[in-house]
């Protein structure tokens, strides 16, 4: 393509958008400039050929030649792309007439959307089939980034729900979707935020911990994504019913009366009947919620006699583990390896033993989040276990053999069984002894 061709559509283009601003639709200053753009590409597009004009680190790239001046002398085109969150624009030969002006309409839309799914949508509906949209990937967030917004969100949908309203289901869905991927993608390192606990937010730390952890057994025992998917939107909801019960009752320091435990064991019944009530929310989701603290025996709330759903024991043995491993006014915390004692011990009768023994497999043994002691005497804090049996786990040493902190966490693999190479695990210590926050230690590594 010569410079003056390249120009020309650049130009038309610029103008054809830049007119959008300036007059009413179908106003003939409008579409002349679309017409000219198109017939131009028509012109030089021969058959199958593409056309791309892009974004490249903020630089106008048209047929890969970055475009000098591109700010002032096509700042529409920049501006329309950048708003609407597109990468690339492609042109294959053979348009129609008006296929142009709809892609125009779209990118001066305000109400138009912007992801890929939307945009494919938009342009197929418009009967688009020669001009492609391709929109600019998502910014990568931080896993705390992705955890502190699952707590905003858990405290929106209680908040709504206090004030007598009925949530929808879209802001759950889409944090469970982005929470869903980091676990496939990073087991261990949102495994490890679940070792948050924050007491004066117990309520929604404790639901966001709960999603987590039942994110990642879930996919552990390899379910299918969208089975995993709804297993973490119940995780996350499992506790709403608590709003239909008094918080002086749900924050009490001391014990409870049994007319006040009568009233927490409602809480299952009534976030069952609120997810019901969220738009498009899966029957399964529901199920869980009613079920999470029914036991492998059928004894604990609600009583009932029907068969337990398939999956309610995973949010179930996830949501004990969460509770064993935090803080609480009648409770000084588990250390991780005997809350899975703990959970061992009860499993036949309050927890399924086939669930019980594929969440050991997934937590490993010793759980991330576990402060340990090596064979040199150095101890540190478990920060990640492999899912192949867990051969082998990764600890961050945070004292040295003399009892030294280190200004700065030394990682180092190490297998928890028998090695004639290297330190070995002797066992947990106790981070209380150490005055060392563990939760806070993760919240810094996933800064």
């Amino acid at each position: 393509m010569t410079v003056d061709t390249r120009e020309l559509i650049l130009r038309s283009l610029n103008a054809a958008l830049h007119s959008k601003k300036l007059y009413p639709p179908g106003h003939p200053s409008v579409a002349a400039p679309a017409r000219k753009t198109q017939q131009l590409l028509t012109n030089y597009i021969q058959g199958s050929e593409r056309l791309v004009l892009a974004i490249v680190e903020d630089s106008l790239v048209f047929e890969d030649i970055p475009e000098a001046n591109a700010t002032e002398q096509y700042g529409d085109i920049l501006k329309y792309l950048t708003e609407k969150k597109i990468e690339a624009i492609a042109f294959k030969g053979g348009m129609e007439d008006g296929e142009l002006s709809s892609v125009i309409e779209i990118l001066t839309s305000d109400e138009a959307g912007s992801t890929q799914e939307e945009l494919d949508k938009e342009l197929k509906d418009l009967g688009v089939i020669h001009i492609t949209l391709q929109s600019m990937p998502v910014a990568k967030r931080s896993h705390l980034e992705v955890y502190n917004d699952a707590i905003g969100v858990v405290k929106n949908v209680m908040g709504q729900i206090r004030l007598g309203k009925i949530p929808g289901s879209e802001e759950v869905c889409a944090i469970i979707t982005e929470m869903s991927e980091m676990v496939f993608t990073n087991t261990n390192a949102m495994v490890g935020l679940s070792m948050i606990k924050n007491y004066d937010e117990y309520l929604y730390n404790h639901s966001v911990n709960v999603s987590i952890i039942s994110l990642a057994l879930a996919r552990h025992m390899k379910l299918d994504r969208k089975t995993v998917d709804t297993i973490g939107v119940a995780a996350l909801l499992h506790d709403v019913g608590k709003t239909g019960v008094a918080e002086d009752i749900i924050k009490k320091p001391g014990g409870l009366s049994s007319e006040e435990w009568e009233k927490v064991k409602e809480h299952p019944v009534i976030g069952s009947d609120i997810a019901e009530h969220m738009k498009e929310m899966p029957e399964e989701v529901c199920r869980i919620i009613y079920e999470h603290h029914v036991r492998h025996d059928h004894s604990g709330y609600p009583r009932s006699a029907r068969p337990l759903y398939q999956y309610s024991m995973i949010v179930t043995i996830c949501d004990a583990y969460d509770a064993l491993t935090t803080l609480r006014v009648y409770q000084n915390p588990h250390q991780p390896v005997d809350a899975i004692k703990i959970l061992k011990d009860l499993s036949g009768a309050h927890f399924t033993p086939e669930i019980v023994e594929a969440f050991s497999d997934m937590i490993g043994v010793y759980p991330v989040g576990t402060m340990v002691r090596l064979t040199t005497n150095e101890i540190g804090v478990v920060t990640s276990v492999t899912p192949d049996e867990n051969e082998h786990v990764t600890v961050k040493i945070l004292y040295d053999a003399d009892g030294t902190q280190l200004e700065e966490p030394l990682p180092i693999d190490i297998s928890p069984r028998d090695n004639t190479e290297g330190p070995t695990i002797v066992g947990a210590a106790d981070p209380l002894s150490r005055n060392v926050d563990v939760s806070a230690f993760f919240e810094k590594e996933a800064k």
